[in-house]
């Protein structure tokens, strides 16, 4: 389970550099930004659950099916591999890392500044990469109404997660593995979103490919 982790979050420093690396440069080095609250993760939770079921919505099989290429993921096995992550980060983070002990103040502040970091480097797909084995399709879902009722059982309790709990009880529980160092529990709901993201914006890929089926 820790690999599978590990094998997403190994995303992240290649991700960000890339992303700074392309940034326009400033005069000033900028504010930090400020940490975000408890409706942002709300509603990111929410906005990226119906990004994702939006973009499977009235395929038909051959939509469904279509590979690009054959080293390449359909949308089918693309949305497989959301519902299984989700499943994964469902049993990291509600099973393992909002039950450790609160954090010491020095190991909270080692996680200032990452909120962004996530948002704007997860979803960048200029670089890509494989995912561990645990987390790779193999057709455990027959359709997408089957995909969609897995991702929404977790996806629907993450979201009543951060309704009802408070930002600071989130932020209190820190763990790893992540080479950015570790990161806090709304910060692992942030990048569980945002993985999502980087998906969906996949599946966009697929569609938009000039063999992709008509109908």
């Amino acid at each position: 389970m820790k690999r599978a982790v590990l094998a997403l979050a190994v995303l992240l420093p290649t991700l960000v550099l890339a992303a700074e690396a392309t940034a326009p440069a400033k005069a000033a080095p900028a504010a930090p930004a400020a940490p975000k609250d408890s409706k942002f993760l709300v509603d990111y939770l929410t906005q990226t659950q119906k990004d994702f079921l939006k973009s499977i919505e009235g395929l038909s099989e051959a939509q469904w099916k279509f590979k690009p290429a054959p080293e390449r993921w359909s949308i089918a096995e693309v949305a497989e591999h959301i519902a299984l992550s989700e499943e994964m980060f469902n049993e990291n983070i509600t099973g393992k890392i909002l039950k450790t002990p609160a954090a010491t103040a020095e190991r909270k502040a080692k996680t200032q500044g990452l909120d962004d970091k996530i948002l704007q480097g997860l979803p960048d797909r200029t670089n890509k990469f494989k995912a561990p084995e645990k987390l790779q399709p193999a057709s455990k879902f027959a359709s997408t109404q089957e995909v969609a009722k897995a991702f929404n059982a977790r996806r629907d309790a993450f979201i009543a997660l951060a309704e009802k709990t408070p930002e600071s009880e989130l932020r209190s529980h820190v763990s790893g593995p992540s080479p950015m160092g570790d990161l806090d529990g709304y910060q692992w709901m942030l990048f569980m979103a945002s993985h999502t993201k980087r998906h969906v914006a996949q599946i966009e890929e697929v569609k938009a490919d000039l063999n992709f089926p008509k109908k």
